[in-house]
């Protein structure tokens, strides 16, 4: 996947889903809010990633895909996928 991550951008959160605890809003079109970055990590299984104005990408396992802030996504599990939303934002220049 082409898509990265800025260099300065800061994990602050994640969170963990099987697909069977992947929630309906995320099965959606939906979108981070601005300056938030969403990387996706699949442990096991595949995972579909649609994302308006692009081709869907199938994410396999060991495999990770990124998502920019506010770009219209959504992601439906193939099969028994394990996976991670690790969320990231760029840190002002001036931050300690």
């Amino acid at each position: 996947m082409t898509d990265m991550l800025p260099k300065n951008a800061v994990h602050y959160a994640t969170s963990r889903f099987t697909h069977e605890t992947l929630p309906d809003k995320l099965r959606k079109d939906h979108s981070t809010k601005a300056g938030v970055w969403g990387l996706l990590v699949v442990q096991s299984g595949e995972l579909l990633l649609r994302r308006e104005d692009k081709e869907d990408f199938v994410i396999t396992a060991g495999e990770v895909a990124v998502f920019a802030p506010q770009e219209v996504h959504s992601i439906e599990a193939m099969d028994n996928v394990e996976f991670e939303v690790q969320f990231h934002r760029q840190e002002a220049p001036d931050a300690a």
